[in-house]
């Protein structure tokens, strides 16, 4: 079976986190949102109308603001008690963030949430 990464909003994130998932099920997550902030080895992605999402950087991430990405990555705890956020794995820029609808995203999100059977192998 290879690495399933199921695609995310920010509100499904604690269903991803370790603590919260069986020993056979991924926290690998994907998810798409527009480069908002970039600080360091951190950088944060608004995603729609959904929120927000920290990000921390592998040193040879190169995302640019305002654009467009979708960012694969596992879910973990932000330092200091700051809540959930994902370690880069890898990034794809997706360009500008108006030739996409990104309500269309969220339906399919939604569609596989509702219909894992459907889009991910049975654990």
């Amino acid at each position: 079976m290879s690495l399933q990464t199921p695609r995310v909003l920010p509100a499904h994130l604690h269903a991803f986190h370790p603590s919260s998932t069986g020993p056979r099920t991924t926290h690998t997550v994907r998810l798409l949102g527009t480069v908002s902030a970039l600080r360091g080895d951190t950088a944060t992605i608004t995603c729609g109308s959904q929120g927000d999402v920290t990000l921390i950087l592998k040193p040879d991430s190169h995302l640019q603001m305002g654009k467009l990405v979708e960012v694969v990555g596992k879910v973990t705890d932000l330092e200091g008690g700051q809540g959930l956020g994902v370690r880069v794995l890898g990034t794809t820029d997706w360009g500008n963030p108006a030739d996409c609808d990104y309500k269309i995203y969220e339906r399919v999100v939604e569609a596989t949430h509702r219909l894992k059977p459907i889009f991910y192998d049975q654990e």
